[in-house]
């Protein structure tokens, strides 16, 4: 890497974000590190739309591009409607949390004097600040993968190596807990709980929110059959409102869940935007949910969040929060960090329903509520 970048050089700043959901929340201390950084900088966030609600009222941000790779931006003629875009802006430096070749093109294209990113996908010739990829950060929560990036490029001193233990996972890191917080205003809360209450969602109730599906590939999730059987308990027993939240193409997976269930749970799964989800998260009591975006999006609103993990590692992708609880079975293969289990799935199929029930039923007592509408639905 060249001499570190001296933001007092940088009056405009270019951000290429992450494409998806759980690497736009592991980067927001990262981000949150840049705006108190270059704070007399304008920062302007690039990003797919399918992620910008994530920054929906972040005030670190100035400014965001929708890069709309299956829109306007398409094909060779969109690049171009983009990189002119991005030239008019007059933007002095570029900075990379997303790793692929692509995003330094564009930016060199565009004419940016700096441009500064991960030293990876071939990319090196293009970078004028060419950072290494540490070994030991691999080994550390992902959060700080975009961390280590940024005091690289600027030359500061290397607060994971320093302060986080290698292989150990701590939800409640050293990391400040407003670094990994998403903003959720009461206009937002309350035009989510009327969609709620639209979808026939008992408010008065406690809340649990559910994440069944997880877009990485079926090693991910928890069997379909044993969903139903929590969910039947908590509604049953425990007298709470469940709602199932997913993506359009994980609506097969929710009804998977009704039809084996003796309750009729509200499926919500392709019914809401990115912006519109967050909000909704923000009002449950509890979200139950495999390893997955929408698990990052409840930690990172404080929501108690319950995650059942198999395959993959929660040293580098568990929910950083104080509210998070993980269960999850050792097994010798895990974590494989397969898409697909090529065996038995056994991670998956040792967590009982009872493993989870018990620590949900003790995270929804203890659960203080999420806002006024529980009492203003009561009456």
């Amino acid at each position: 890497m060249n001499r570190p970048l001296d933001p007092k050089n940088v009056g405009r700043l270019l951000i290429r974000g992450t494409n998806w959901v759980g690497d736009a929340v592991m980067s927001l201390p990262a981000l949150k590190q840049v705006r108190r950084e270059f704070s007399q900088a304008q920062i302007t966030l690039l990003v797919v739309p399918w992620v910008s609600g994530v920054y929906e009222e972040c005030e670190y941000i100035d400014k965001i591009i929708q890069y709309e790779r299956q829109g306007k931006h398409g094909g060779v003629r969109g690049k171009i409607r983009l990189v002119r875009e991005v030239r008019q802006r007059d933007f002095d430096a570029a900075l990379f949390f997303q790793n692929a070749f692509e995003a330094a093109f564009l930016a060199w294209l565009s004419g940016i004097r700096f441009r500064a990113g991960y030293d990876r996908d071939g990319r090196k010739w293009l970078l004028t600040h060419s950072i290494r990829v540490d070994p030991r950060i691999r080994r550390l929560h992902q959060c700080y993968y975009y961390l280590d990036l940024v005091d690289q490029l600027l030359g500061r001193n290397r607060t994971a190596l320093q302060s986080v233990k290698p292989g150990h996972y701590a939800n409640s890191s050293f990391l400040p807990l407003e670094d990994i917080t998403i903003p959720v205003g009461p206009s937002r809360k309350e035009a989510a709980r009327q969609k709620l209450r639209q979808s026939g969602t008992p408010l008065q109730k406690k809340l649990v929110g559910v994440n069944p599906g997880a877009y990485f590939g079926s090693a991910k999730r928890w069997l379909s059959d044993r969903f139903a059987e929590l969910l039947d308990r908590l509604i049953e027993r425990e007298n709470a409102g469940v709602v199932i939240f997913g993506a359009s193409n994980e609506l097969q997976i929710a009804e998977s869940i009704q039809s084996h269930m003796r309750c009729r749970p509200v499926i919500l799964s392709g019914k809401t935007s990115l912006a519109e989800l967050i909000a909704m998260i923000s009002v449950c009591d509890l979200f139950i949910t495999n390893d997955s975006g929408p698990m990052h999006l409840a930690a990172a609103l404080c929501v108690p969040t319950l995650a059942i993990f198999g395959p993959t590692d929660e040293n580098a992708t568990g929910p950083m929060s104080p509210t998070a609880v993980l269960v999850k079975k050792k097994v010798e293969c895990s974590p494989c960090l397969l898409r697909e289990c090529p065996i038995d799935h056994r991670c998956m199929t040792r967590i009982s329903v009872d493993d989870v029930y018990v620590q949900a039923v003790e995270m929804l007592r203890t659960a203080p509520g999420r806002g006024p509408s529980h009492a203003e639905d009561a009456g």
